[in-house]
């Protein structure tokens, strides 16, 4: 037996599947699907994304970025609510992301997510922090 460092996307992908398979056999399959929103402005430039999916029957906040000028205009909060909506229609009854701590964990609070758990020293100095929503 060897353990080698891979970026083989085929030995990544077979990996991959094999434990999807695993946990297929155990809850049933994950019914994947990427939601990821953008926003431009009247000129076409991207102003502000979210990226994300929904699966198991939650909604997931993987990035939610708004470009500087544009902060603390409503956007974000734009989108994590049509995010939210789509994630409802997809039969999503919470909602799951996490956030740094110099990012924007006062925004979520104020968007009714509840930490659940804090992973400090991550970076040093910072926290990772876990957040849910209850979306309907």
């Amino acid at each position: 037996m060897e353990i080698i460092i891979t970026n083989n996307e085929d030995e990544i992908k077979e990996v991959s599947n094999e434990l999807d398979k695993f946990n297929e056999s155990i809850v049933g399959k994950d019914n994947h699907q990427k939601l990821n929103l953008i926003l431009k402005n009247e000129n076409g430039k991207i102003i502000a994304g979210l990226l994300g999916g929904s699966y198991w029957g939650w909604l997931y906040v993987d990035r939610l970025w708004v470009n500087e000028k544009y902060r603390k205009s409503g956007i974000g909060k734009m989108l994590l609510k049509y995010a939210e909506n789509e994630g409802i229609k997809r039969g999503c009854e919470y909602c799951h992301l996490d956030t740094m701590s110099w990012q924007a964990l006062g925004f979520y609070e104020k968007q009714g997510y509840i930490n659940k758990c804090e992973i400090k020293n991550m970076p040093k100095g910072y926290s990772k922090i876990h957040l849910i929503k209850k979306l309907k």
